[in-house]
């Protein structure tokens, strides 16, 4: 079931919106709830509920930008909800990206963009939800791929490391990211694999992740990996 909270003070746009909701996740076949907000203050009393939020970016009391600065302030980056403006005033989009929602609806062209959104996000949850287990001091541990930040070689042994913590296990770096390219890893350099959704910046010889930790980048990889990252933007982005 994909949670869906709309934000708007225009109960026609609200309704509008709903019905192009509906007639997408019935082509994708989207199991889908709706609720309607009038203000953002009732919202940010709920916001965990939601897979995605709709935000209207201008609106009396709050507006959206404010109400995704406050959520993106009370959650962390791979929690939900996706944060996504409408908004007919284009000139507040600049402003709007310093909150780094998910992306935008135009409210003029909302069959266009809203199908393509929801489309990206049924895949992008759907990774959320991919487990895999690993054997870490002699237990075994279902961690989730999304959760993954990077994965470092120390002699005979592969460090995962998430947000929260890491885990140590006796293994060979080349079968860990054989088992996890297919869910988007890549290989900047001989001692580490990364997930590429954790990436923030690429320079000459190295790779910023989310944590703040940098990654060093081997010369000979650094176009396939800047090829393959910035292709993973583009599709994700249109």
């Amino acid at each position: 079931m994909l949670n869906i909270a709309i934000v708007d003070d225009e109960p026609i746009f609200i309704n509008m919106l709903i019905d192009k909701i509906d007639d997408s996740c019935k082509i994708l076949n989207i199991n889908y709830s709706v609720d309607k907000y009038s203000n953002g203050f009732d919202l940010l009393d709920n916001y965990k509920k939601y897979h995605i939020v709709f935000l209207d970016i201008e609106m009396p009391d709050i507006d959206g930008i404010a109400i995704a600065q406050k959520i993106n302030e009370l959650k962390s980056d791979f929690e939900f909800p996706y944060l996504i403006f409408i908004t007919s005033h284009y000139n507040l989009v600049f402003d709007a990206l310093k909150s780094f929602p998910y992306t935008f609806i135009r409210k003029d062209a909302v069959n266009d963009d809203l199908f393509r959104c929801l489309n990206r996000i049924k895949n992008s949850i759907k990774f959320s939800l991919q487990t895999i287990v690993i054997r870490s001091e002699r237990k075994d541990i279902v961690i989730k791929v999304s959760d993954i930040i990077f994965l470092e070689k120390q002699k005979n042994y592969v460090i995962y490391y998430t947000a929260d913590t890491h885990y140590k296990i006796r293994s060979d770096i080349n079968k860990e990211f054989e088992k996890l390219s297919a869910f988007g890893f890549v290989r900047p350099h001989i001692g580490y694999v990364v997930n590429k959704r954790a990436i923030t910046c690429i320079t000459s010889d190295c790779i910023s992740l989310i944590n703040g930790k940098d990654i060093p980048l081997n010369k000979k990889r650094r176009d396939e990996i800047k090829h393959i990252y910035y292709k993973w933007l583009c599709d994700k982005n249109n």
